[in-house]
């Protein structure tokens, strides 16, 4: 663990979730192209698209409406809804099977593993401070194991821009009743997590699980993690 900032007191510690508590990288990959198969065996208007095609339409949506970048279940909902449409699926059957599609999708991209490591990290930290999620993500938690972890979730979408804009910063500083000064975020992303979180007055821990060069970060937290479980050095000796 290393210090950038003097932290303050911390009240609570808000959390991102992907690639943070666990590692969705390849969790997401074998998602997006159970997508791409699944469009391909189940539906003749979506038999010829590949990976690439799909990811064009995702693109070309979120130009038109910029909103979508904002919330990606919205964005893959649309997009499933919209490329059935142009295969030449009627409106209404398109709308149909993308919600059945969509809801299939977000349980493959839950198939995940939480380390017992973040497991426990979580179980300690919550004996003496509130823990809640920020996320940009939308894995369904009850399915990883970590629904009723947090006193809080929120997740952009539904109004709410991503990470590091202030929208979620600032409503589950409201939420907790504390100044934003009070909260640590923890966080993998140099961008969402770590500048969002300072630039929106939170204090910030970066978990540096990629080994990135800390001198190349345009922000810097208040502490630099390698190991998730270095966080259980911030209760109180006297609590321990």
């Amino acid at each position: 663990m290393q210090f950038f900032r003097r932290l303050q007191d911390i009240r609570a510690i808000s959390f991102d979730l992907d690639d943070t508590l666990y590692d969705n990288r390849p969790v997401i990959e074998h998602a997006e192209q159970w997508m791409v198969d699944a469009m391909r065996d189940r539906y003749l208007a979506s038999a010829m698209y590949d990976r690439t095609w799909w990811q064009q339409l995702k693109h070309e949506l979120q130009l038109a409406d910029p909103s979508l970048h904002d919330d990606v279940s919205r964005c893959r909902l649309a997009m499933i809804e919209v490329g059935l449409q142009r295969g030449g699926m009627a409106k209404a059957e398109a709308k149909t099977a993308a919600q059945h599609v969509f809801a299939e999708f977000l349980e493959v991209r839950s198939r995940v593993i939480v380390p017992e490591a973040s497991l426990d990290v979580l179980k300690k930290l919550s004996r003496h401070f509130p823990l809640v999620v920020i996320t940009n993500g939308n894995v369904l938690l009850e399915r990883i194991g970590l629904a009723g972890q947090f006193k809080h979730v929120l997740k952009a979408g539904n109004g709410r821009k991503m990470k590091p804009a202030p929208d979620m910063f600032r409503l589950m500083a409201a939420q907790l009743k504390l100044s934003p000064h009070q909260i640590l975020h923890v966080g993998d992303d140099v961008t969402t997590d770590v500048l969002g979180a300072i630039r929106n007055g939170y204090q910030a821990a970066w978990i540096n699980n990629q080994g990135q060069d800390w001198r190349t970060l345009h922000t810097l937290p208040h502490l630099m993690l390698h190991d998730i479980q270095d966080l259980l050095s911030l209760i109180p000796a006297s609590q321990q």
